[in-house]
């Protein structure tokens, strides 16, 4: 017990052991990897909090006109914005598993040194993202004239943004995707409301300044890249370069090895964002915008379960490269998923117009009986997304499949339903739900006696194992040469 706590009066010395008491389930919890999922789940929820907040304070500030140039800007941000998300999931679920096989290589000892030697290797995909977002910035603002027209802006400058933002987020999820390898779940989540903080704060700094448009979208690229320059900073104390054990394939590699997470991705965003286009083109104005309006409030249970997903590949990856079963990672996930579900279809049946009036005002309210059924919607279609992940993080190719045909289902359900908004919510929640389903009776099947727990990828399974006892058992040769030589 410290001195300053010997020296408090009693009563009061008695209150706070009381509360410390209190507190270590929770920090117990916390500290565990279902914690960690709990944590990435608060920190994506918060993030679109504060993303909402970004949208309210410039859309004020900026104006209509000069709002409308930053939406285009960020709806092309969001597109491009797939391959680096997709790259974060390759990076966490190959160096996952390399972890995990490393430390079983090595016979379960010096676990956190062996994870660190194997992420190590990362850097060089690091410095190949970095090299990139160097040139990206430099031929962006170059052709900053033939973007902003092919966009239809008149913010040449902001434009210009768009690829260095673009590549700036790719270097970020490759060093988040090197925590989550590391099991640093709450340094991530930490991450993900520093850098929605940041672009907040960064964009009223420049947009004070006079930059505009131009500004408040620069903040965006801002905070990335000092997120970015923080984690990767980190690293260099938890796993630098010389403690690399062995080679991971190269950048070019590792982006093909993206290309079903950048599909999954692909079609997960245009089954999320579809339906709001058909409104928009099938009814009064009025009505439109009150369907936007709810689909922003229902897309909400989307962002936490893309932090849920954070937590899923690595840890599936994780358990399936160590022989356990990898369906405990999805199962925490889908646990918390489904409460925070339930709770917020139930504010929604109970007091949906209060929150659509709270958020948007009463002129957005037209579509509020599609609310609650959106909901459940936009909930099939997280834990859709929770499962399309976990499959990803074992090598299979499921979810493109399944993720299509509920993609063309949706589509038919749009033009069969898009005028009417409550009926339109419940064809979604079927679509959703249905994909949710399949993809949960396949990857809840029992495995059969003596199948490997990862049998979509075998070989690459052989190989890593390869990989990782080779690493490890050069970095044994290697500590043993330097003890010899500071003996000698």
């Amino acid at each position: 017990m410290s001195r300053s706590t010997l020296e408090q009066p009693p009563a009061t010395r008695a209150a706070s052991d009381g509360a410390n008491t209190a507190l270590q389930p929770i920090r117990a919890k916390l500290a565990s990897p279902s914690g960690g999922a709990i944590a990435l789940a608060l920190a994506t929820a918060a993030q679109n909090v504060l993303g909402l907040a970004f949208t309210l304070i410039f859309a004020r500030w900026l104006g209509a006109s000069g709002y409308a140039s930053l939406a285009v800007l960020v709806s092309a941000f969001l597109v491009l914005s797939v391959p680096g998300t997709a790259l974060q999931v390759a990076v966490a679920r190959r160096l996952g598993r390399a972890t995990s096989l490393a430390h079983a290589a090595a016979g379960r000892r010096r676990a956190e040194s062996d994870a660190a030697r194997v992420v190590a290797s990362a850097w060089p995909w690091i410095r190949a993202v970095a090299l990139a977002t160097a040139i990206c910035g430099g031929v962006g603002l170059a052709a900053r004239e033939p973007l902003a027209g092919s966009l239809a802006i008149d913010e040449p400058w902001a434009a210009g943004l768009l690829p260095a933002t673009a590549a700036a987020w790719a270097l970020l999820c490759v060093a988040r995707g090197a925590w989550q390898a590391l099991g640093r779940y709450r340094l991530v989540a930490a991450s993900i409301v520093a850098d929605a903080t940041l672009r907040i704060c960064a964009g009223v700094v420049l947009v004070a300044g006079g930059l505009g448009v131009a500004g408040a979208f620069a903040a965006s690229v801002a905070s990335f890249l000092v997120v970015a320059a923080v984690l990767i900073f980190r690293l260099r104390g938890t796993a630098p370069p010389r403690a690399a054990a062995s080679a991971q394939p190269s950048i070019g590699r590792l982006v093909s090895e993206s290309a079903v997470p950048m599909a999954a991705l692909g079609i997960l965003l245009a089954m999320q964002e579809i339906h709001v286009i058909f409104a928009k083109h099938l009814n009064a104005d009025r009505i439109a915008g009150g369907y936007a309006a709810v689909a922003v409030a229902a897309k909400t249970i989307v962002w936490v379960a893309v932090g849920l997903a954070m937590y899923t590949v690595p840890e599936a990856a994780r358990r399936s490269a160590a022989g356990r079963d990898p369906r405990v990672a999805a199962l925490h996930a889908l646990a918390i998923l489904g409460l925070c579900s339930l709770g917020m279809v139930a504010i929604f049946a109970i007091a949906g117009r209060t929150v659509i009036r709270a958020a948007f005002g009463e002129e957005l309210t037209a579509a509020v009986s599609a609310l609650a059924p959106l909901g459940a919607a936009m909930s099939g279609l997280a834990v859709a997304y929770v499962l399309a992940q976990y499959h990803v993080a074992l090598g299979r190719r499921l979810p493109l499949a399944v993720l299509a045909c509920a993609l063309l289902v949706e589509l038919a359900v749009c033009a069969a339903f898009g005028q009417d908004p409550q009926l339109l919510a419940w064809g979604l929640a079927a679509v959703f739900s249905g994909a949710a389903t399949v993809l949960a009776a396949y990857g809840f099947a029992p495995l059969p006696a003596g199948t490997d727990a990862h049998p979509a990828a075998p070989v690459v399974a052989v190989a890593t194992r390869v990989d990782a006892a080779t690493a490890v058992g050069h970095a044994d040769a290697r500590d043993q040469a330097q003890e010899q030589a500071t003996r000698r």
